[in-house]
C-alpha cells in the first residue's frame, strides 16, 4: 500500500506542476496585455512595469522584450530598448520586426553602420519591405553614399510607387550629386503624390535656385509659407534668393518675418546683418550679427561678417578681432585668414598680411581674393613680379575681379609697364564702372605717358564718384 500510497503522491505531485505552469503563463500573457493597454493610453512607464513583470514570469515571452523595447524607446532609453530588441531577436531570430526596431534604435544613437546591417538584414528576412529600403537609403545618404541612397530610394518606389517621401529623399540625394533636373522630377512627384507638402516645394526651390530660376524659387518659396507660415528657411531662402535679385529690400523684409517666426534663429540675423551691410548700413548688419553670435557663439561666419563692417566703418582694429575671433573657431575658415590679410595690408603689417592669405591659400587653391590681397602686399614690399603673377592667377580664377586688374595695374607701373598698367587699370574700371581708385590709377598712369587729357579726364571721374575698397 505505501508504494501505492507514494505513487499517488507522486501523481498528484506532477498534476499539480503542470496546473502552476499554466496558471503562471496566463499571468503573463495578461500582463503583456495591460502593458499593450497602458501603451495604447501613452503610460509608457506603467508598460514597462508590466512587461518586466511578464518577463520575470516568463523570460521566453518574447513579445513582451519587444514592447517593452518599444516603451523604453518612446522614453529616451536607446540603450534599454536596443537590449531588450536584441533578446527578441534571440527569442525569434527570423521575424524581421526586432531587427527594425533594432535598426532604428542604433540610428538613433548615431550607430549608422549598426543600423545599416540591421535594415539589410530585414531586406533579407522581408525582400518586399519597402521600409527597410528606405531607412537604409536614408542611412546611406547620412554617410554621403548618394548613389547607394538613390538605388534604396528606387527599390522603395518599386516595391510601393505611392510612397512620397521615398521620391522627395531621392530628390534630395540627386541634388547632392548636383542633378538638379531629377531632383525637380522626384520633387514634383512627391508633390502630384501630396500637394501639402512643404518640404518637397521648398526643396524644389532649392533646386530652382542652384539652377538659376530665381523666379521659379520664389514662387516655390511662398507656397512653403501658405502652407506653412511657421516654416522659417523658407523665409530665409526667399530673402537670400530675393538679394540675388536685387531686391534689397524685399529680402530684408523676409528675413525679419523669419525672426518674427523664430526670435532665435542665428541664421536669420546673420543674413539680415549682410544684406544690411551690402546697402552700406553697417551700424544695423554689426548689431544683427551681434545677435546671431549671442545666439550660436560658434558662428564663425557672423563673426567674419561683423568684421568687414567693422571695417567699412574704419575700425581696423575690431576688424582684425573679428576675423581672429572666426578664424578660433574655424581654422580653416580661409576667406576670414583672407580678410584679416587685407586689413592687416591696410595697417601696413605687409609681412603679416602675406602670412594671413599664404595660409588662406593653402586652405582653399582657388581664392581668388586671397591671391589678389597676397599680390597686394607683395607689391607693397617692393616684389612687383611676385605681385604680377598672384594677381594673374586672382583674375583667372575669377576674370570679373576689377580689384585683381586695378592691384596688377599698379605693380606693372611700378616696373615701368605703363602701356600694360592703363590695359589693366581700363579692364578694371570696365569690370566696375565705379571704381574709383582705378580712374585714379589710370590717370597716374597717363600723365607718365603724356596723356595730360586722359589724366585729367580720370580725375574728374573719380572726383564724381565715392568708394572703397572692401574685403573679398
Amino acid at each position: 500500500m505505501k508504494p501505492k500510497s507514494l505513487l499517488l503522491r507522486v501523481v498528484l505531485l506532477l498534476v499539480f506542476s503542470v496546473g502552476a505552469t499554466q496558471a503562471l503563463a496566463v499571468t503573463a500573457n495578461e500582463l503583456l496585455a495591460k502593458g499593450n493597454t497602458e501603451v495604447g493610453n501613452g503610460n509608457y512607464t506603467e508598460a514597462i512595469a508590466d512587461y518586466t513583470q511578464a518577463i520575470t514570469l516568463n523570460p521566453k515571452l518574447s513579445d513582451a522584450y519587444y514592447n517593452r523595447g518599444i516603451s523604453k524607446a518612446a522614453k529616451g532609453d536607446q540603450d534599454g530598448a536596443l537590449a531588450d530588441y536584441t533578446q527578441y531577436i534571440t527569442l525569434q531570430p527570423n521575424d524581421p520586426d526586432g531587427y527594425y526596431a533594432r535598426g532604428r534604435g542604433k540610428k538613433a544613437k548615431g550607430d549608422l553602420d549598426g543600423a545599416m546591417a540591421d535594415f539589410t538584414q530585414v531586406i533579407t528576412l522581408k525582400p518586399q519591405g519597402f521600409e527597410a529600403y528606405f531607412n537604409r537609403g536614408l542611412l546611406k545618404a547620412e554617410k554621403r553614399d548618394q548613389d547607394g541612397a538613390i538605388a534604396d530610394y528606387t527599390q522603395t518606389i518599386a516595391l510601393n510607387p505611392l510612397y512620397a517621401d521615398a521620391y522627395n529623399n531621392r530628390g534630395l540625394a540627386k541634388a547632392a550629386k548636383g542633378d538638379q533636373d531629377g531632383a525637380i522630377a522626384d520633387y514634383m512627384q512627391t508633390i502630384a503624390l501630396n500637394p501639402k507638402v512643404p518640404e518637397a516645394y521648398y526643396n524644389r526651390g532649392l533646386s530652382k535656385a542652384a539652377k538659376g530660376n530665381q523666379d521659379g524659387a520664389i514662387a516655390d518659396y511662398t507656397q512653403v509659407i501658405v502652407l506653412n507660415p511657421k516654416f522659417t528657411d523658407a523665409y530665409i531662402n526667399r530673402g537670400i534668393t530675393k538679394m540675388t535679385k536685387g531686391d534689397q529690400a524685399g529680402a530684408i523684409a523676409d528675413f525679419t518675418e523669419a525672426i518674427v517666426v523664430d526670435p532665435k534663429n542665428a541664421w536669420a540675423y546673420h543674413v539680415r546683418g549682410g544684406t544690411k551691410k551690402a546697402m552700406g548700413d553697417q551700424d544695423g548688419a554689426i548689431a544683427d550679427y551681434t545677435v546671431a553670435i549671442a545666439l550660436s557663439p560658434k558662428y564663425a561666419a557672423a563673426y567674419n561678417g561683423r568684421g568687414q563692417s567693422k571695417y567699412y566703418k574704419g575700425d581696423l582694429d575690431g576688424a582684425i578681432a573679428d576675423f581672429t575671433g572666426a578664424i578660433a573657431i574655424n581654422p580653416k575658415y580661409a576667406e576670414a585668414y583672407s580678410n584679416r590679410g587685407y586689413i592687416k595690408h591696410a595697417k601696413s603689417d605687409y609681412d603679416g598680411a602675406i602670412a594671413d592669405c599664404t595660409q588662406a591659400i593653402d586652405l582653399n587653391p582657388k581664392s581668388s581674393a586671397a591671391f589678389n590681397n597676397r599680390g597686394n602686399s607683395k607689391n607693397a614690399k617692393g616684389d612687383h613680379d611676385g605681385a604680377i603673377a598672384d594677381c594673374t592667377v586672382a583674375i583667372t580664377l575669377n576674370p570679373k575681379n576689377s580689384e585683381a586688374y586695378d592691384n596688377r595695374g599698379n605693380a606693372k607701373a611700378a616696373k615701368g609697364d605703363l602701356n600694360g598698367a592703363v590695359a589693366d587699370f581700363t579692364e578694371a574700371i570696365t569690370l566696375d564702372p565705379k571704381r574709383v581708385e582705378a580712374y585714379q590709377h589710370r590717370a597716374d598712369a597717363r600723365r607718365k605717358l603724356g596723356d595730360e587729357a586722359g589724366a585729367k579726364v580720370d580725375e574728374e571721374k573719380a572726383k564724381s564718384l565715392t568708394g572703397s575698397k572692401k574685403p573679398k
